[in-house]
This record gives structure tokens, sequence and C-alpha cells, in this order.
């Protein structure tokens, strides 16, 4: 039965949710499965029955339904609607000699089907499960893109664990966090009223006999249910306002009402946590849980932590942000962060009947009354909340040590030593009173607690009477004055020793948070300077060790999806049992797979696969997992480490998903630069092709024609005109081809290199037979410094290098004009050889100079303004290829302007010397 009051959100038309999930099936990139949960307020009333009718509803609409896990009932009515269901066999697990069933989470993923039913959400697994609750099994299906639907009593929302237990006198231990079901895609309440569900208690349909009249007698009073179903009744509200506003808004409505609660190690303040949760949820605002960390907190013992943990652990189930302070004053603490962050509201917890003053002491809710300024304080009393005056007096030392004894006896005791020997000389008594001070002053820097001060100020006051009033070693005192000498001694070295003790405290929390601090800045500075990912890698796990003194191993995520190898980081002198072998293994890596494909956290002193030797966290920014941290745990020493060192861990670890995003991001910015600048080269190419091919093709074409056509027109010289015009055409375009693929074996380092001595002499002379026709009309002159100048390269190709040189000379220097081709050694040891073409051209702009040799470029303007030379010919590639060439061969190659007019291009290459060739024959030849 469903409550007509919410028809939005209880049992609607099967058709309506079916086009539901076809629609979220249908949303492209919407991987995540629907979760539909039937809701009610107490057992019995139907939910199960509901969620197996609507299972069938759907079946038959053609979607595959699974069974995963449906709790055994002695309801036959209720199981009857299982059949014609395909089950998926639970799991069996042992546990204490028994054999218990639980959901076969591998088995369902596995199978995949469309919609699951899993019953009892807020189930607690049995030890051995891959996660310790139900509803992070589910969570899990919902992730993998399964459907479920799935059954939760109102009793088991975390934020109305502690309003039910009031009403009901019973602690429900298996609870989920709200956020599950305010998530959910759709809730159905399934309800019926009270007396309906005793009458069927009665009746045997939902426990045994035996079982039911126990259970109308506790839990299943008339008063009791009415409470749960208003209560039932009243979330459904709250979660369709949300969702109306939501739906209205577009997004959540922030009212700017934020909520902090003090998080403390005691079992009752989880009820103030739950309290602050509720009141960030009704205002709308940020909901921060801060825990304060004086000097006292590492005397915390294992169950206090363990205590402490649990809060903060529901604290962050519940939606907190977990902000860690330091400091002995709480109140001052969370007054200057309240203040600073712009809080609203302080939710404390107090035992009933708040202590004002007790023993002279402000309790912690009126010092942060005082100390706040615009927010409001909320106490929530809970009877099993030890007194608020007990924590502060814990944090303020005033706990006796055998050590903090020892101390001050030992400092009264060189004080009085020496007061003794002052006292001989004659000097006066305020000397010994100051000498108290000082020694006393000197040894609480060493003290551990405010006991120290208590002690050696009465030890003091005491010896100084002993040993230095009248009448001497008695502890009679004779004289006016003498009370107001005690009095300021006592309290002197009290206020100071104090003083003093808080200092030494300060001093250490101050350390501690300039060393944690140095480590995040360090972490971040090291990690801006990483070259690449496994560098963020490498320096991620020297900080977490530097942090925690434990072994870390780093699984780097590779692009197929699969965790690469770990790579184990250790240093002598860690943690504990903690070893570096505790990370190596093919469960633990499994695990860490576990924790890069869900993007949570898992191992040990988590809830997920608790059984690992290693704490696994996933490295990631922006929800992309880049790889997993797994950190060895103690294994005598199953408590997780201090909340502020969680937090620093989180934070280091997200500095490097960070990192690594961003050396994706320019590896990838990269490797676009680099195909934008493969198809602007091919771009290019293409147009400089499809241009400067075509003027010497249709040349040819054109002359081709005609000679074909009119020859016999065509007088003798016109004739062999054309005939030089094709053949000068078709050598042009040979040598274009020459040169792109020239440049392109160069570029893919294909090009076969044969390094061997060649003459200058010859290389030159080779060239010009192979020079552009139009040199003829022009004046070469060659100047060798020697005829047996040698050099250590590839002959054919410095002989296209020349070529490309002498030609682009030729393009630019008149009719009759000068070129000149010379040679000669230099450098410091004359290694080099520098050969050089200069021209009698217009010459080459500053601006060109630096252009010259770029690929596609041909020049700009003469002095004149217009284009000089053969431009129309040129595609740019002859003198990039020449830059090519030379740097293969290890030399350089530039321009500079010649004299009176002109350029000269100029390279260098190795220099032989000619005894040497004359031994390697000598020794080849008599080999």
């Amino acid at each position: 039965m469903t409550d007509s009051a919410y028809n939005c959100e209880l049992r609607r038309d099967p058709d309506a949710i079916l086009r539901q999930i076809e629609e979220a099936e249908g949303a492209e990139g919407n991987a995540r499965g629907k979760l539909k949960i039937f809701f009610g307020y107490a057992a019995g009333v139907g939910k199960t029955y509901a969620m197996l009718e609507e299972a069938h509803a759907v079946q038959e609409k053609g979607f595959d339904v699974a069974v995963g896990y449906v709790e055994p009932h002695t309801r036959a009515d209720t199981m009857a609607l299982v059949e014609g269901l395909e089950q998926i066999p639970p799991l069996a697990v042992r546990h204490r000699g028994i054999s218990l069933n639980e959901l076969d989470l591998d088995a369902v993923l596995a199978r995949r089907p469309q919609i699951v039913l899993v019953d009892e959400l807020a189930h607690t697994n049995a030890a051995g499960s891959r996660h310790r609750k139900r509803y992070q099994d589910v969570e899990e299906l919902l992730r993998a893109g399964i459907n479920v639907f799935t059954t939760v009593n109102v009793q088991h929302l975390e934020s109305l664990n502690d309003k039910i237990a009031a009403i009901t006198h019973v602690t429900v231990g298996e609870r989920i966090p709200d956020r599950v079901f305010d998530e959910a895609t759709s809730v159905e309440l399934v309800d019926i009223e009270p007396d309906d569900l005793i009458e069927r208690l009665e009746s045997g349909k939902v426990y045994l006999p035996d079982r039911a009249q126990t259970a109308l007698a506790n839990f299943f009073s008339r008063s009791n249910l009415a409470a749960l179903r208003e209560i039932a009744l009243r979330r459904m509200a709250e979660r369709l306002s949300r969702k109306a506003e939501c739906v209205a808004t577009g997004q959540r409505v922030e009212a700017g009402e934020d909520v902090l609660v003090y998080v403390t190690p005691d079992a009752g303040n989880v009820k103030a946590v739950r309290a602050a949760a509720t009141m960030a949820e009704s205002y709308h605002g940020e909901f921060t849980a801060v825990v304060v960390e004086s000097s006292q907190s590492k005397r915390l013992d294992a169950e206090q932590r363990k205590k402490l943990q649990a809060n903060i652990d529901v604290a962050e189930e519940l939606g907190a942000h977990v902000v860690t302070l330091f400091g002995d004053d709480i109140a001052q603490q969370i007054a200057q962060y309240a203040e600073a962050a712009g809080v609203t509201h302080i939710v404390v917890g107090n035992a009933t009947g708040l202590r004002t003053l007790a023993l002279g002491r402000e309790g912690l809710a009126n010092r942060l009354m005082r100390l706040v300024h615009g927010a409001v304080v909320d106490v929530v009393p809970i009877k099993d909340l030890p007194a608020q005056y007990g924590r502060l007096r814990e944090a303020k030392g005033l706990h006796p040590t055998m050590a903090d004894v020892w101390r001050a006896l030992a400092a009264v005791a060189v004080a009085t030593a020496v007061g003794m020997a002052v006292y001989e000389l004659g000097l006066s008594s305020s000397v010994i009173l100051v000498l108290y001070l000082i020694v006393a002053l000197l040894v609480a820097t060493r003290a551990d607690g405010f006991f120290y001060a208590v002690v050696v100020a009465l030890a003091s006051t005491f010896a100084y009477n002993f040993f230095f009033t009248v009448p001497r070693f008695t502890f009679n005192a004779y004289g006016f004055n003498y009370p107001f000498i005690f009095g300021f001694l006592l309290v002197g070295t009290l206020v100071a020793s104090s003083l003093a003790v808080r200092m030494k405290r300060q001093a250490e929390a101050t350390a501690r948070r300039a060393y944690r601090m140095e480590v995040l800045l360090e972490s971040s500075r090291k990690l801006q300077g990483a070259q690449d990912a496994d560098a963020c890698f490498r320096t991620t796990a020297e900080q977490i060790i530097k942090l925690l003194n434990r072994p870390v191993a780093m699984y780097r995520l590779g692009a197929d999806g699969r965790l690469a190898d770990p790579e184990v980081h250790d240093e002598p002198g860690t943690a504990g049992d903690a070893s570096a072998s505790d990370c190596v293994s093919p469960e633990e890596a499994a695990v860490a797979a576990w924790a890069a494909s869900n993007n949570e956290r898992a191992g040990a002193t988590t809830d997920t696969l608790a059984d690992a030797r290693c704490l696994y966290l996933p490295i990631r920014s922006k929800g992309v997992v880049f790889g997993v941290a797994g950190i060895a745990m103690d294994g005598a020493d199953e408590d997780d480490f201090g909340v502020f060192e969680k937090n620093l861990l989180l934070m280091i670890l997200d500095e490097c998903g960070h990192a690594v995003e961003q050396i994706s991001f320019a590896e990838e910015r990269r490797r676009m630069e680099l195909r934008v600048e493969k198809e602007t080269l091919r771009s290019n190419l293409l147009r400089s092709i499809s241009h400067d091919l075509r003027t010497p093709l249709t040349s040819i074409s054109g002359d081709a024609e005609m000679l074909l056509e009119s020859e016999d027109v065509l007088d003798h010289d016109l004739r062999r005109h054309m005939y030089r015009d094709i053949r000068d055409d078709a050598r042009w375009l040979i040598a274009l081809v020459e040169n792109l693929l020239s440049i392109t074996r160069i570029d893919n380092g294909t090009m076969r290199m044969s390094f061997q001595p060649e003459l200058v002499g010859d290389i030159v002379h080779e060239a010009l037979q192979h020079a552009d026709r139009r040199i003829e009309d022009r004046q070469v002159d060659v100047e060798l410094e020697d005829e047996l100048l040698m050099i250590d390269a590839d002959a054919r190709l410095i002989v296209q290098v020349v070529v490309n040189l002498v030609n682009n000379a030729v393009s630019y220097t008149p009719a009759a004009g000068r070129i000149r081709v010379t040679a000669r050694r230099e450098g410091s040891l004359r290694e080099f050889v520098r050969i050089a073409v200069a021209d009698e051209g217009p010459g080459v702009s500053e601006e060109d100079k630096s252009h010259l040799f770029d690929m596609f470029y041909n020049g700009s303007t003469g002095e004149g303004g217009e284009k000089s030379g053969d431009f129309k010919r040129g595609m740019g590639l002859g003198l990039s290829l020449c830059r090519s060439i030379v740097e293969v061969h290890g030399g350089r190659i530039g321009v500079r302007d010649a004299l009176p007019q002109g350029s000269e291009f100029w390279f260098t290459l190795p220099a032989v010397e000619v005894k040497d060739v004359v031994g390697d024959l000598a020794k080849e030849t008599s080999g």
C-alpha cells in the first residue's frame, strides 16, 4: 500500500518507470545506473513485496531483471513472488563456523542485468566480503551502470538514528548515509496503518509467533509505530521539497547558513554531529567538522583514537568537510576559525546541566558564546558525554605524572643547593628568590604538563621556608613580611612555570604544523617542476614517506586502463612492522586495481577489501584517475593515522593528480601542435606544388603541343629554343622532386649517409656541371685555398648543397654579373672548411636573414620594393634542404652581406688532413 499524499514519489505506472529507465540508458555518456528505494517505517509494511511486484511488471515489458539478493522471509506470499525471476546464487561466507549468504557482487557484475534486486540496503556484510556495508555493494553496481531496486526502513537513516533511539529506546546499528537516500533516482514510500501492521504481526505474517510477541511488547508498540510512520512521512516530504527546489532553480539553494561541529573522541559526540548535519541540510549551508589537535592529542589511547575516527567517519558520511585546528585553547581555536570562515552556527556537545563556572572555570559552550561574534552556539545535551570541564582540564595538562614530579623536585634541589652557596656569601635573600624562579623556568621547558608548575611552586615555597627563613631548618617563619614572600614565590613560580610549559607546547605544535606545511609546499614545488608523470609519482612517494614514514607503492594507470607494475619506495627506518614486501603481491595489486576502476579508497582501515595490508588511495584530478598510491599499514596497529596527516596526504595526492593532468594536457597540446604543424606543412606543400608545378608543366605541355601540331611551319631556331625550354623545365622538375625526397628522408632519418674524405675542388667542379643553364651568362670565379683541401662528407649531398647555393646566386645575379665560389680552412685549429658562394644581387634584408633557411620561405622584396630573382619558380625548399644536409654533417650554415654588393651564403664542414688520408690508404694497401 502507498500513501496518496505522495503520488509523485510513490507507486507509479510501470510504463512510466520503464520510460525513465529507457531515457537513462539512452542518455549519451551517462553510464551510472539508477537507484530506486522502496522506503518504509518498519519491517512488515510490504517493501520487499512491492519491490518484487514492480520487478515482475518491468520484466513483462521486456527488461532483463535478476534477483541479486532477497532476504529469506517466512512470508509465503512474498517469497512466492520470487518465482519467475532469475536468481543469481548468493555467496556463501563462513563466519565463526556459520555459513552466511551474502550478495555475490562479482557474479552480478559478470551477469550485468539491466535491473538487479538487492534487499536490505543497510545490511552489514559478513567478514571477508569486499565491502563492509551492502549499500557500498549497491554503489559499485550503480557505477557499473546496473540499475538497482532495494529496500530500507526509516530507522536506518544516519541522521535520524538519535531521534528514533530516543523514541524507541533501541539503537539501530545498521545505518546508511543520508546521501544514498537523497541521491536515489526514485523513492517509493510503502505505507500501511500501524493497526494493520500490528494485526499482521499478531497473525504471524511478519515474524514467527514467539518473536512477534516480543516485538509487539518492545519495538512494535502502537506509539512507536505511529512515531516512526510520522518520521518517515516527514522525511519523504523533506526529500520532495529538496527535489522541488532543485527542479525550480536548477541547482541547490545556498542560503549562506554554514554549520560547524566540534568533533571529539567521546562516544556520545556522534549525536552532535548528526544534529549539525541536519541543521546544515535545513539551512542549505556548508557543513564543517572541526577536530582540534592539542598537545594532549598524542596521549589518546587506542580506544579513544578509534572513537574519534568513528565520529569523523560519520561526519564525512553526512557530507562534512573535516578541518584540523591546532592549539590547547579549544574555544579560542574554534571561535577564530568560525569568524574567518563565516560560520553562522556552531554545534557542540555537552552534558545535561551545563557547567557554567565549574571550579572557577568556564565550560566550552559558555566560552564560545563569549568569544564568537555573529554566530549562534547550539549545545546538544548528551548524557553519555563527559563534562566539558574534564576535557578542558585534560587539555591544560593537570594530570599528574611521575616524570613531572621528579623534574620539579630536581629543579627545587638544584635551586636550593645553589641558594645555600649564595646564602653563605651573604647576598640578599631576593637573589635566592630569583634563583628559584630561574631554575623552575629552565626545567619547565622539559616538563610534560602543568602539573609540574604546581609541584615546583609548592616545593620551592617549602624549601625556601625550611632552608632560608629564620629560624632555619624548620617550617616556622618569624617575621611580618614572610607570608608576602611566600605568596610571591608561590604565585611567581606557578605563573612562570605555567607560561614556560605553555610556550613549549605551542612551540611543539608550531613545529609540527611548520613541518607538515613544509612537506605540502615542498611537494607542490617539486611537482610543478616535474617533467613527466613518472617524476610526479616518484616525488609524491618521497613526500608520503617523509610525512608518514611508511613504505609506498605507486601504480601508474596505463593508456589501456590497466595498472602497471608497482614501483615500491621504501627507506630504512620506516615505522612499525610495515615493509615494502607488504605492497607487492597479486592480492594487493587486485585491491589497487579496484581502487583505480572505482575511483574510491580501499584496503586497510577502510570498509572495502579491509583485509589488505595496504591502504590504496586513487591519484586523480577532476574525476579522472591517473594512478593509485598504496601505503603499507602497520600490521600491529590497525589504527588509521591522524586526521591532519590524512588531510595532508589527500592534498599531496590531489597535487600529484593535478600535476599529472597538466603534464598530460601539455603532452596532448604538443601532439596537437605537431599534428597542426604537419597539416600546415602538408597544406603548404600541396599548395606550393600545385602552384609551382603548374607553370613548368603548362610550359612543357604547350611547347610539346605546338611542336606536334606546327612543326612544319616553325623555323629551326624556334624549334631548338622550344626543345631547350622543355629540357630546362624538366630538369627543374627533377631538381624539385629531388629536394622534396631529400628533405623527407632527412627528416624521417631514412637517408643513408656515406661519409668519406672528399676533395673540395672535385665537389665544386661537379656542382658547377649540374648548375642552372643560365650560369653560362655569368662569370664564375672559383678560389680554393689549397688544391688538396679535403672534407669528411657524403659527396652526393654536398654537391646538392653547392648546386642549390649556386642556382640561388644565378637567380639573383644579373646577366654578365660575377659569382664567386671560395673555400678555405678556418677555426682556432683550422678544423673546419668554409665554403662560400657570393653573388652580385640586390642583397638580403635583415628581416629575411632570419627566415631564409625556413621551409617554404622564398624571400620578400628587393630594394625596389618588388620581388627579385626567379621567385615564381621557387618553393623555398632549396635553402631549407641545404641547412638540413649541413647540420647532419655537423656543420653550420649562414648568410652575410657581400662587398661591394650582393649576398654571400656559406657553410662549414669538418676538415680532413691529407696525410691522414694517405696513411689510411697505406694501411689498407699493406693489409
